[in-house]
């Protein structure tokens, strides 16, 4: 199959398609989001384009309504004269040619912002993991029965209070290296 440029304004994007890709194929392959709450059957109306006609030497394009397939009846529904000339729906136009198309604000699809009203809330700070810092002396003689764990867990009960400490394997473990 042929490749033809298209060209989406005001985004700039750029790119060669298929021949026979619909402008709303051509505009998801080069990431132009515009509006087609229908899924490009050609109900809702919304995904109108305006055909740039003209040699545009800047992009080296030659841009005319004639490289697109003729009108179709869900287009003809939908583009009023007060749409303006060289309208079309994106999703009933298929490329056959090099085209320039500029996107009119009510066919950008918008990202959606959710948000509410900004408040003053206080949330009280309960993490679940802590960070004690304790300094233990090396062990002398009169440590010999005592581990490790035991020491630090006398250390954490000294200095902060915390009383009951259980510690897992991999605990133990880390305390050796």
């Amino acid at each position: 199959m042929s490749k033809h440029k298209v060209i989406f304004q005001p985004s700039g994007s750029r790119g060669e398609v298929e021949g026979g890709r619909t402008l709303l194929e051509s505009a998801q392959q080069l990431g132009v989001d515009l509006e087609a709450i229908c899924g490009g059957k050609g109900t809702c109306g919304k995904c109108k384009v305006r055909v740039e006609e003209g040699y545009f030497e800047k992009d080296n394009i030659d841009s005319k309504m004639s490289h697109l397939t003729p009108f179709t009846e869900a287009e003809r529904k939908f583009i009023k004269p007060a749409d303006g000339d060289n309208v079309r729906l994106a999703c009933s136009s298929q490329v056959e040619g090099d085209v320039k198309l500029f996107v009119p604000e009510k066919s950008r699809a918008g990202k959606q912002i959710v948000r509410k009203a900004a408040r003053d809330i206080s949330v009280p700070i309960a993490p679940a993991v802590r960070k004690y810092f304790i300094e233990l002396a090396p062990p002398t003689l009169k440590d010999l029965t005592v581990g490790d764990l035991e020491r630090v867990q006398r250390a954490l009960e000294d200095a902060y209070g915390l009383k009951d400490l259980k510690a897992d394997y991999l605990f133990s473990r880390a305390c050796r290296t």
